[in-house]
């Protein structure tokens, strides 16, 4: 089970680094139904102008046009990072059944962060609980490797 969690999360990390090399912040995301890939998307929010462009949200709108349906139940998002508010309000619409996440949002350097700090401190978990939804969460899955990509990101801003 932990192979397959890596190995998805590799691939989400792949895609991360696709959107960094293309301006973006590295975040990238990849949705699993029944053991395969379905989606993968990257952010594109500062190449694509497009604040709402983060990798979740893509990999979410990707899939739902695929598969013509929100109702995602039964697949697992992984994320490079701990997803934002935004983000976490559509993995709720989509019943997204698994959330799978690389590093979390205190795990970001600080410069990464924008000097903004989250909403009254509402997570994913909040976001989840008011819309009744129980989703499993896996925390730390190749946290290292993200945070060296985080760092890479803060050390070519410089």
């Amino acid at each position: 089970m932990k192979d397959s969690k890596e190995r998805f999360m590799k691939v989400a990390l792949a895609e991360a680094r696709k959107g960094m090399n293309k301006g973006n912040r590295p975040f990238g995301a990849v949705i699993v139904k029944d053991g395969r890939i379905a989606a993968r998307a990257h952010s594109t929010a500062i190449s694509g102008h497009d604040i709402s462009a983060h990798a979740e949200l893509d990999v979410i709108r990707k899939l739902s046009n695929k598969a013509k349906t929100h109702d995602l139940t039964g697949c697992t998002l992984y994320a490079t990072g701990q997803p934002c508010l935004m983000c976490s309000a559509a993995m709720a619409i989509a019943k997204i059944s698994e959330l799978v996440i690389g590093a979390s949002h205190e795990d970001m350097p600080a410069r990464m962060r924008l000097g903004r700090k989250r909403p009254g401190r509402v997570t994913y978990k909040e976001i989840f609980s008011e819309y009744g939804l129980k989703v499993r969460v896996n925390h730390g899955v190749l946290r290292d490797e993200v945070m060296k990509l985080y760092e890479e990101r803060v050390k070519n801003q410089r």
